[in-house]
C-alpha cells in the first residue's frame, strides 16, 4: 500500500548503536524538539476519534518514516546536509542523558564527534529536498 499524500515527511534516524529505551527517549525528545521549532500546523494534524477506545487522538497527515545507522558517523553527515539545505531537525546526542537538565546541557555543550554519538536525528521537511539524503 502506498500512502497518498507525500509532499512532506518527517524522518526519524535511529543509531542501532544504543537500546531500544534510549533509542524510544531520543525519538521523542527529538521528534519535540522539532515541532517545538516550527509551528505545530506544519504537520497538518488530524482528529482522529475512537468512541469504542474512549480516545482521541491527532496524527499527522503527513508519513513518518523511521530509518536506521548503524553509526553515529552517517548521522553527523546528514545534520551537516540537512543545515547546508536549511531543512527543519533536531538531533539527540547521548551527552543529552543524565541526571539533570543542567549536567546535560554542560555535556552537550562539551560533546565532540568521536567522544560522544548522535543516537537519533528527527527531520520534517518536503520529499523532494528530503529524499536525496
Amino acid at each position: 500500500m502506498a500512502y497518498e499524500n507525500n509532499t512532506m515527511k518527517t524522518v526519524l534516524v535511529l543509531n542501532t548503536e544504543f537500546s531500544a529505551p534510549v533509542l524510544i527517549n531520543a525519538a521523542v525528545h527529538a521528534a519535540l524538539g522539532l515541532m517545538g521549532a516550527r509551528n505545530p500546523d506544519d504537520w497538518h494534524l488530524l482528529d482522529y476519534p475512537s468512541p469504542a477506545f474512549q480516545a482521541g487522538s491527532k496524527v499527522s497527515e503527513y508519513p513518518v518514516v523511521v530509518l536506521r545507522s548503524k553509526r553515529s558517523a552517517p548521522l553527523e553527515r546528514l545534520v551537516l546536509q540537512l543545515k547546508a539545505i536549511n531543512v527543519a531537525h533536531n538531533v539527540f546526542i547521548d551527552s543529552m542523558l543524565g541526571n539533570s537538565a543542567s549536567e546535560q546541557i554542560q555535556a552537550t555543550l562539551d560533546a565532540a564527534p568521536g567522544q560522544n554519538r548522535i543516537a537519533c536525528v528527527a527531520l520534517f521537511g518536503d520529499e523532494a529536498s528530503i529524499r536525496p539524503l
